[in-house]
C-alpha cells in the first residue's frame, strides 16, 4: 500500500469539499400548469446525478429545491427554503443547509431539509411531487 503525502491529502480534501459545496443552480424548463409546477427533468442537468439541487420560486410556495436523492423515479425531495424557526431563506452549505439568520441562529438541516441543528424545532417543510421519467409535478 502507497504511502499517503501531506500534499495529496490536501489535494483530496479540496477537491472532496469543492464537490460537496457544488451550490444548486436556478431550474430551468418550469411551467405552471392548472395552478401546478412542472420542471422538466431534462432541463436540469443537476438533477441527473444524485445530491443534484436546484432551485426556483413559486408563488404559493416561495424559495423551494429539487433534491434528487436516488436514482429512482421518485427519487427527489422538495422542500421549502425557508426556515422553521426564523422564516429566513436558508442557504446552500456543504453537504447541506444553514440559516443566515444573525445572532447566532445557527439552524442547519441536511440536503434533503432534515434539521441537524440550530433552534429550528423541525425539518424544512416537505412539499408534495409526483414524478415521471421526464417532469417532476409540484401541486
Amino acid at each position: 500500500m502507497a504511502e499517503i503525502t501531506r500534499r495529496g491529502f490536501i489535494c483530496a480534501g479540496a477537491a472532496v469539499a469543492a464537490l460537496a459545496a457544488a451550490p444548486a443552480v436556478a431550474a430551468t424548463g418550469v411551467k405552471t400548469v392548472a395552478g401546478k409546477t412542472v420542471v422538466d427533468l431534462a432541463s436540469n442537468k443537476a438533477l441527473a446525478k444524485v445530491g443534484g439541487v436546484v432551485e426556483l420560486s413559486i408563488a404559493k410556495y416561495g424559495k423551494v429545491a429539487v433534491v434528487r436523492t436516488s436514482k429512482s423515479i421518485n427519487g427527489y425531495s422538495v422542500i421549502n427554503l425557508s426556515c422553521p424557526h426564523a422564516g429566513v431563506v436558508v442557504k446552500q452549505s456543504s453537504g447541506g443547509w444553514l440559516c443566515p439568520a444573525p445572532r447566532g441562529h445557527g439552524s442547519e438541516f441536511a440536503l434533503n431539509g432534515a434539521r441537524k441543528a440550530g433552534l429550528a424545532a423541525s425539518d424544512l417543510r416537505s412539499i408534495k411531487f409526483t414524478a415521471t421519467s421526464k417532469t417532476l409535478t409540484i401541486a
